[in-house]
């Protein structure tokens, strides 16, 4: 029995620390030889074709994690759903959208993206017909009505509860805008090999930093001014929890990192759903006691095998999946397994399954 964590480049950094604190196999690369007793977690996995774990327990299966890599496809597979439709923004791709803004199936402004994008790339804010047209040559592949953002809120899904919650909030502006880029070039050039004076770059961002709008109130991002903020999950609205949930759960997921909001007529919204996200403090070891559990569920015996393992106790046999001892007078006794699970099946009372032991054990 292996429990592996399946991450990728982008998700190793958080992947790595879940793997030492769980005690599992890390790997960037499908598990090789899996059986059904071992368990395989998908952390963020970027695979290019769909895979086939044979009879291995997945949590968060890699091809779950490839349809929802693809924004256009996880809102297509949201749309589907009934539970999740209704706090989901209408959308279309780019072929469709200048039709669609005609007959106000689309209603400007709207957002336009890639069905790949990360953060802020690959986003367009577009106001009219002419900025539609300009996004659609700019390389955007599909658009959605705008949300008018109230609150933002990032809600950790797993296992049908939220387990966590943030919102975004305002950050010290420059200050932190100016500290996030100087940690990004200082990156650069470590990697390669640059020699930059570092009273140069200060400069140099205090003066760039005056030319930009901080915060930005249309893509609230951590590099345009905006930080994560605690936030309990019992003052959360009912609406927003199940939108959250419910979206993990038609993406086929077990967990995730669900971006949603609230917009100024208290209207639960779904953004998307993250894979793989970063963690740190709370939010990590909220993660490691939920996998936990969730393992020790998972590994634990069914009932049908615990009543097996007590019946074969009773008469001196080593339980199902440990090793043989050495019979003895008293334990030459065989137990036939399938007999005994089918017994139990039929048993409609406590009182009923002991009888059942009883009679196994000879007594």
């Amino acid at each position: 029995m292996a429990n592996y964590i399946w991450y990728s480049g982008a998700t190793d950094q958080t992947g790595r620390a879940l793997q030492e604190a769980l005690g599992l196999t890390g790997t960037r690369n499908k598990p090789r030889n899996l059986t059904a007793s071992d368990l395989v977690i998908g952390w963020g996995t970027k695979i290019q074709e769909d895979v086939n774990l044979g009879r291995a327990k997945v949590i968060n299966h890699p091809n779950a994690i490839r349809n929802n890599r693809n924004k256009y496809k996880a809102l297509e597979i949201m749309a589907n759903s009934r539970d999740v439709v209704g706090n989901v923004k209408k959308f279309k791709t780019s072929n469709q959208a200048l039709h669609a803004i005609a007959n106000d199936e689309l209603v400007l402004p709207v957002i336009g993206r890639r069905n790949y994008h990360q953060g802020g790339k690959g986003f367009w804010l577009c106001l009219t017909h002419g900025q539609v047209e300009r996004a659609i040559a700019d390389g955007a592949q599909y658009f959605q009505n705008y949300i008018d953002i109230k609150t933002e809120y990032r809600l950790h899904v797993f296992d049908d509860s939220v387990i966590k919650a943030v919102k975004k909030v305002e950050a010290a502006s420059r200050e932190a805008w100016t500290n996030q880029r100087k940690e990004k070039i200082m990156d650069y050039a470590t990697k390669n090999d640059w020699n930059l004076d570092d009273d140069t770059i200060e400069r140099v961002l205090g003066i760039l930093v005056k030319e930009v709008t901080l915060p930005d109130y249309i893509v609230r991002s951590n590099k345009r001014g905006w930080k994560f903020s605690n936030v309990r999950v019992q003052n959360l609205s009912r609406n927003l929890k199940s939108a959250a949930i419910n979206a993990v759960k038609a993406l086929d997921l077990g967990f995730g990192a669900v971006d949603c909001a609230i917009d100024h007529g208290e209207n639960a919204w779904i953004i998307e759903v993250n894979t793989g996200p970063g963690l740190q403090g709370t939010a990590f070891d909220v993660y490691v006691e939920a996998f936990r559990n969730k393992i020790a569920e998972i590994q634990r015996p069914g009932p049908a095998r615990r009543v097996a393992n007590a019946a074969r106790r009773a008469v001196g046999a080593a339980p199902v999946g440990e090793a043989q001892q050495p019979e003895n007078n008293q334990a030459n006794v065989q137990v036939n397994e399938a007999a005994l699970v089918h017994m139990m099946n039929a048993v409609n009372s406590p009182e009923e399954a002991r009888r059942v032991l009883d009679l196994m054990a000879g007594r």
